[in-house]
């Protein structure tokens, strides 16, 4: 399975509003190069809490969105860079979770065309006995 990882495109500058969560806080939407699926989110979602980026907020992933909640004062610059180091290192490993089922998918097929050849070998023995 080819995967070539998602990247943040832009911004949906649009859909950049205010919100309650805190006084200065904006919904600050960054559009993703794709739609992930559940599982990248959830490896983005465990990156980004294990992350030592001191000035994380609230987000949320929706469609090929991901919302995050930002103070006007934030410098974006810098949550734009530590945004993209997340997104790299969940594309890394989706990835790396992709390959390892590929190989596993990969082991299976060669186990499987053992057990039809030993199956075909029996059933060439198998016509050579005397009954």
């Amino acid at each position: 399975m080819e995967f070539s990882g998602f990247k943040i495109i832009g911004v949906d500058k649009e859909a950049i509003e205010k919100d309650n969560s805190f006084e200065h806080a904006y919904k600050y939407p960054y559009i993703l190069s794709g739609k992930p699926d559940d599982l990248w989110i959830k490896f983005f979602h465990s990156i980004y809490r294990l992350h030592s980026y001191d000035k994380k907020r609230q987000y949320t992933i929706i469609d090929k969105n991901i919302i995050a909640i930002i103070s006007s004062e934030d410098n974006r610059r810098q949550f734009l860079e530590f945004m993209k180091d997340v997104v790299n290192s969940a594309n890394q490993k989706y990835q790396e979770l992709l390959l390892a089922k590929e190989e596993e998918k990969r082991k299976e097929e060669a186990k499987r065309k053992k057990e039809r050849e030993k199956i075909q070998e029996m059933r060439e023995e198998s016509s050579q006995l005397n009954f």
